[in-house]
């Protein structure tokens, strides 16, 4: 009994000591790879915030949904799809390129120096009104580390998300948004009655690419593109300051839904899809050759 017990004990102390030898082994290697803290800590996970939806754009998107789920009520019905799934595609009957997909992070997920293609979509509901449609635009970040999505300041902000550009076509000759540039966060395209929906193709873009500039480098999912279709009375005042890279539907009651008149305007149309940028693309295996140019490679190899 006595040797079993003198084993045993011997083989403790061996395990322990190849247990602290491991140890020494892993906390070194850190400090060689330039960790100071010896300990690589992992990134925090992506909060869901008041952001992953547009509810900060219109107070009425979710609520109320009997009183404002007549169609009519809308200049038209707006949609926003990608290629989510990095199959080549954008498809309007694919689940994976749309839906829920569009507000959970990741969302698209963008290499540095890579660009992908965006479709919006636009179906006229009325053609019977006075005034103008006005479709935008908008890039912003999502602040993950608080429920409500919002950063304390636009310096916050830049330092805290991603960066990406949107053109109007794959050869990066018009800018339309910069993440980075507060008078190019957001942009305006407008139509007016005596022509729509007859020059929908011509004033607003069927699709933009989106180009990844630099990672993400907090959360995933932190970044937002918003498009927005409202109806906007002559003489009214443009929904979005192009100096501060905000749209009015941020601060308080949007004008397209004003109560004091006798006669409700039309409601604003939205959606949003979030994108995530990473150092390096993702490796394309089923983009059939990329034969409908939804990606646009940095190196030209797809």
């Amino acid at each position: 009994m006595n040797i079993v017990k003198a084993n045993h004990q011997k083989a403790s102390l061996e395990l322990s000591s190849f247990l602290c030898a491991a140890l020494a082994f892993v906390s070194a290697s850190a400090l060689n790879a330039g960790d100071p803290k010896g300990v690589i800590e992992p990134a925090p996970p992506a909060l869901q915030t008041n952001r992953d939806v547009p509810a900060d754009f219109h107070k009425y998107f979710g609520q109320r949904v009997n009183s404002w789920r007549d169609r009519e009520r809308q200049i038209a019905k707006l949609d926003m799809d990608a290629d989510m799934n990095q199959d080549g595609t954008i498809s309007n009957t694919d689940p994976a390129d749309n839906g829920a997909f569009e507000a959970t992070p990741p969302g698209v997920i963008l290499g540095a120096g890579e660009l992908t293609r965006v479709v919006i979509r636009l179906l006229p509901y009325r053609i019977d009104f006075d005034g103008e449609v006005v479709i935008t635009l908008e890039a912003e970040g999502i602040n993950r580390s608080d429920k409500t999505g919002e950063f304390a300041s636009l310096d916050e902000e830049l330092a805290s998300m991603g960066h990406i550009r949107v053109w109007r076509d794959s050869t990066k000759k018009t800018l339309l948004l910069d993440t980075r540039d507060p008078a190019k966060r957001v942009v305006e395209f407008t139509t007016q009655y005596k022509t729509y929906p007859y020059n929908l193709p011509l004033e607003v873009p069927r699709f933009v690419f989106v180009e990844g500039v630099s990672s993400s480098p907090i959360h995933i999912g932190d970044i937002r593109l918003l498009v927005t279709c409202s109806h906007r009375a002559i003489g009214q005042p443009a929904y979005s300051d192009l100096t501060s890279g905000k749209t009015s539907g941020k601060q308080g009651d949007p004008l397209p839904e004003q109560k004091s008149s006798p006669i409700k305007s039309f409601r604003t149309s939205f959606d949003h899809i979030l994108f995530t940028v990473q150092p390096t693309p993702v490796p394309k295996e089923f983009i059939n050759g990329n034969n409908e140019g939804v990606w646009v490679s940095p190196t030209g190899s797809y």
